[in-house]
């Protein structure tokens, strides 16, 4: 009588071990490679970064721009052609922490202009200005906002690109 094996080939234990390591090579790509899951995770962590210091820009000059048409300078000043505060003095009346922003204050007595810019210190191309002129003889007050802007994409390969 034949004995009955119940065991598996060599042939077939190779076979499950080279499918196994082919699996776990495309998974390693998979997780790994310029387009992988982590690096895409990287990518939108940077983006998310740069949101938040765009948002936090944009809501610091939404403040400015609110004391413009109350009171009719930026904050801080004693008046449209006076002198601006410091640069702490607007990162706390605005909720910016000065360890991640620059704030950069300016105005000018001659043309009655105030230029207020603040920008990411981790992402510079973050950037947001007011520049306010106030009104002269017969003319009125002027002001334009630059506000920050926000990434659009995950592929871009500039990790300071907004």
């Amino acid at each position: 009588m034949l004995k009955n094996n119940k065991g598996i080939t060599l042939i077939a234990l190779v076979i499950t071990i080279i499918v196994l390591l082919i699996l776990a090579g495309v998974s390693i790509a998979m997780l790994t490679g310029e387009n992988g899951i982590l690096t895409q995770a990287e990518k939108a962590d940077d983006h998310t970064a740069m949101a938040e210091a765009a948002d936090k820009i944009n809501m610091a000059l939404n403040g400015e721009f609110a004391n413009l048409l109350t009171d009719g300078y930026l904050s801080g000043m004693t008046s449209a052609t006076g002198t601006m505060s410091t640069s702490k003095q607007i990162a706390t009346a605005n909720g910016l922490d000065e360890n991640d922003f620059t704030i950069t204050p300016g105005s000018s007595v001659t043309d009655a202009t105030a230029v207020l810019t603040i920008t990411s210190k981790k992402f510079e191309k973050v950037t947001g200005k007011i520049t306010y002129t106030a009104a002269t003889a017969g003319t009125d007050d002027k002001y334009s906002i630059e506000r920050a802007k926000y990434p659009t994409e995950l592929t871009s390969t500039d990790e300071d690109e907004p």
